[in-house]
């Protein structure tokens, strides 16, 4: 039985495969449980709206689905949508509530258990609850909500075997306060506890849909409640949150005083400012210096000029036989300019992935620790400028580790215009870590001012381009509203299996690209078409 059914029992024991979302607000943890649940990885960052699709696996008979962080069962946005249907869908919700927010999440909390959908609740982030000194009783947290409450700390692992074990439990109270809300509806309206829930919220899409399955006896849409009905439901709700959490929590203590004055520090531009510059400062010096002149250098004079090359040509001369065909084997496998086994394998491993490495080592270190929110909020009024809100800060600094993965993340910055210009900056004016290494060795030797001035000359693409861009395309950004994670200290395991993820991701698209184009360039070199273009093309690189 889905939450589209009028069950408020548990998960299903039948033969077929029982459907389970986890739900819950951004940041709150659903994607590292999901991790802890199925084995499999679902990129987690300490900021909202990593996840922003539903990833699905299947455990025994059981299909888990991680959905998009909302603060709302509803279609106000692409990520309640996701989240709303994914809710229809399953047969049961595990809904991840962040401790340290209760007042915040037991919104949604109510929401589902109002909807009548079978639900667990797993009550994350306890280390943290524990930290700051504040208590939260669960067993009477479980006796108000009626349904089963499991603590759980889902970076370590703690508490999810329990959560497994009780998944069979889940179960919504057989009525809620909102049920009087439903003589707002029609009695000719038929529809699930679920439906009748949304459709006094006022979610169009669920009025439709209730229309077009023939429910309404007239044949006409689905009446909605009037947004009196509404808003009553949502001043209910919160009252019962209030009345909720000051009867389970504990005042929180003084605690996370330091943490809020750093925060602060953070988002003022007087100070916020020079630590965003000092941060990215350190993060190039480290790519730019430590890992593009160092590490790099050892990697290509030692690792391979002196050890790997050697080696790969003298076993590819031993295996291929004497013969016509054999020469242009040989120059693509190992010719010193775009060799595939030597050139090519060194650019790649030797040059690009340790960038990629350390760029997503400092990218995942920010993260995990929450300073990239604030950063959002800090630089929201100058993107604002260029067609962005503060949000886009994110794909452009992941931008300069690869800009292909800084494509995908822009699926978090809003609307589909912003998606656009961001997009577009990023092709036109972010550097990616290749290029970066490249640009380093071009500018090492050649003192500040040409930094500086290639620095001016991407701010100026960036923001010509943005304002052009924001002009032209209909439509405004939309305003940021950011929901600011915990700053806490970065947990080593997450930030190494997010950059070995990652890296594997830049691998996978990298190594045929770079595969191919050296074939197509070594072909080119050894029929001698290659000398050819390059002297066709040599009065416009000398005009250039």
């Amino acid at each position: 039985m889905t939450a589209n059914g009028e069950a408020a029992g548990g998960l299903g024991t039948g033969d077929g495969e029982a459907i389970v979302a986890l739900v819950g607000a951004p940041n709150a943890g659903k994607s590292v449980l999901f991790g802890r649940l199925t084995a499999e990885y679902a990129d987690v960052s300490n900021y909202p709206g990593t996840t922003v699709e539903t990833t699905a696996a299947t455990v025994g008979s059981t299909r888990l689905t991680d959905t998009p962080g909302v603060h709302g069962i509803s279609s106000f946005s692409e990520e309640e949508r996701v989240t709303k249907e994914a809710v229809l869908e399953a047969d049961a919700v595990v809904n991840v509530v962040d401790a340290t927010q209760l007042d915040r999440d037991l919104f949604v909390t109510l929401q589902l258990l109002d909807m009548g959908v079978p639900t667990v609740v797993a009550l994350n982030m306890m280390d943290e609850l524990e930290a700051d000194g504040v208590y939260v009783d669960v067993d009477a947290l479980e006796a108000a909500l009626g349904v089963p409450v499991v603590p759980t700390v889902a970076v370590t692992g703690s508490g999810v075997d329990e959560l497994r074990d009780r998944l069979p439990e889940a179960s919504a109270p057989a009525s809620t306060p909102v049920d009087s809300y439903y003589d707002a509806l029609p009695d000719a309206v038929e529809a699930s506890r679920a439906e009748k829930t949304l459709l006094v919220e006022g979610d169009e899409p669920t009025a439709r849909r209730v229309a077009a399955r023939g429910l309404v006896a007239d044949g006409g849409d689905a009446p909605l409640a009037d947004a009196g009905a509404r808003e009553a439901v949502y001043r209910e709700r919160r009252s019962r949150v209030r009345s909720i959490v000051e009867a389970v929590e504990r005042e929180a203590g003084p605690g996370r005083a330091a943490e809020q004055r750093l925060g602060d520090l953070l988002m003022r531009p007087m100070t916020g400012v020079p630590i965003a510059i000092g941060l990215l400062a350190a993060v190039f010096y480290v790519m730019g210096v430590v890992v593009a002149q160092r590490v790099v250098g050892y990697a290509e004079g030692v690792l391979f000029d002196r050890y790997y090359n050697p080696a790969v040509e003298a076993v590819v001369a031993d295996l291929l036989p004497g013969g016509e065909w054999a020469a242009p084997v040989e120059f693509l496998l190992v010719n010193g300019n775009l060799g595939l086994l030597t050139i090519t394998v060194q650019y790649v491993l030797g040059v690009l992935l340790p960038l990629v490495v350390a760029f997503y080592l400092a990218i995942g270190t920010l993260e995990d620790a929450g300073v990239l929110p604030r950063l959002a909020v800090l630089t929201d009024r100058g993107l604002s400028r260029i067609g962005l809100n503060g949000r886009a800060v994110v794909p452009l600094v992941v931008g300069v580790g690869c800009v292909t993965m800084a494509v995908i993340s822009t699926r978090m910055v809003g609307s589909r215009r912003e998606r656009l210009i961001a997009t577009a900056l990023l092709g036109l004016a972010i550097p990616c870590s290749a290029q970066i290494g490249v640009i380093t060795g071009l500018l090492a030797g050649l003192g500040l001012a040409w930094w500086v001035g290639y620095l001016a000359v991407l701010l100026g693409v960036l923001g010509v381009a943005g304002v052009f861009l924001d002009r032209t395309l209909p439509g405004r950004a939309e305003p940021l509203i950011e929901q600011l994670p915990r700053l806490r200290v970065p947990r080593p395991g997450n930030v190494a299996r997010k950059t070995a993820n990652r890296s594997a991701a830049f691998l996978r698209e990298a190594v045929p690209l770079f595969g191919a184009t050296a074939a197509a360039v070594s072909t080119l070199d050894y029929v001698g078409a290659l000398d050819a273009i390059v002297e066709g093309l040599r009065p416009l690189t000398a005009a250039l």
